[in-house]
């Protein structure tokens, strides 16, 4: 939720009271964007305090950010759109972070542009920000999604500094799936011989009280460690076969190779952001658009430097994308992923 200081408060006012002058149309703004009555709100007897009772109900109640959407969205006054730019600007950081400060690896990929669309319009704004927790989610399904941890790799190279790490999932019983760019940022790069570098590092999660972390580690496989890949400027994966250890009986995690990711679907991520133990990014709402065409997905959830490569996941969580890179907007900073869908008909017949 967009938290307003003190002077952000009275220049929405202002705004407000510029913008709908006469109580019936802000009743009839309240009425039909936030379907609120405006009379349960305030019965105060002047418009000004009318306003004033609206902003710190929406601040108290938590539907501030409702509040400035749909201002922004239902008048083009000059005022309110001034302050809902730049109090999103100045207030929606999606990830705790401006985009110029993030560590995210993928933010210094040299990607030749694609076709999105970054001037995210107010409707696609809304599945930017945050929803509150509430009890609708069921233990169950949290369950089943971090019993797939175990599936989820931080990666390692034996000869580059621990910071340089990447995430990767296992996909099958001896493949690995991650970023090419996890390996490599040159195109043409021998992967073969840098996969032989990487220690998979399974099952590193904060421990339990006094009990000591379980890393199960494991090496690629000596002869044709890398049988697909596509390279940064195209789906940016590497999929990579690890030796086989008879101590180690780790399940590859379900994946859905023909779900169609829809705006504001739920997406949640297993993660080993800046090399760091095992994180979960849970949304209900994560997804802002697809590209089917060049197979990407674009989405809110957080992620840090260590996190290429990591899983994506549906609601089911089967997996339905890889995460490879950070993008800005004129609003903040989104996540671009690789649809599982197109990175699927490439590596069908080494499954």
């Amino acid at each position: 939720m967009l938290n307003l200081s003190n002077d952000d408060r009275k220049q929405l006012r202002a705004a407000i009271e510029s913008a709908y002058p006469e109580p019936n149309d802000l009743k009839r703004f309240v009425d039909e964007e936030l379907n609120k009555n405006l009379a349960t709100i305030s019965t105060a007897p002047s418009h000004s305090a009318v306003v004033f009772d609206l902003i710190k109900w929406a601040i108290a109640k938590g539907y501030i950010d409702d509040l400035i959407l749909a201002l922004a969205k239902d008048t083009q006054n000059p005022d309110i759109q001034r302050f809902c730019v730049r109090v999103l600007r100045q207030h929606l950081s999606l990830n705790g972070l401006n985009a110029s400060d993030s560590l995210t690896a993928e933010s210094l990929l040299d990607l030749e542009p694609t076709t999105w669309d970054l001037e995210v319009s107010y409707e696609e704004l809304q599945s930017f920000l945050p929803k509150q927790f509430s009890f609708e989610a069921d233990v169950g399904n949290l369950r089943r999604g971090l019993e797939l941890a175990n599936s989820v790799c931080k990666i390692t190279f034996a000869d580059r500094p621990p910071q340089e790490s990447g995430t990767g999932v296992l996909i099958a019983p001896d493949l690995v799936l991650t970023n090419y760019h996890v390996l490599s940022l040159k195109e043409g790069a021998d992967l073969n011989a840098i996969a032989k570098s990487a220690r998979f590092e399974f099952g590193y999660v904060s421990p339990k009280f006094d009990e000591t972390t379980r890393i199960q580690t494991l090496k690629a496989a000596e002869n044709d460690p890398v049988p697909a890949f596509s390279t940064i400027d195209k789906l940016d994966y590497a999929l990579l076969r690890i030796s086989p250890d008879e101590n180690c009986s780790i399940e590859p995690v379900p994946f859905n190779a023909s779900l169609q990711l829809m705006p504001k679907s739920p997406l949640n991520m297993l993660q080993h952001p800046e090399g760091d133990a095992m994180k979960v990014s849970l949304s209900n709402n994560g997804v802002v658009k697809t590209n089917e065409a060049k197979g990407l997905v674009l989405y809110v959830n957080p992620t840090k430097r260590g996190s290429s490569g990591s899983p994506c996941f549906d609601h089911d969580w089967r997996l339905v994308a890889l995460h490879h890179k950070e993008m800005a907007t004129s609003f903040g900073s989104v996540r671009e992923g690789i649809l599982f869908s197109a990175i699927y008909p490439q590596i069908l017949s080494v499954l």
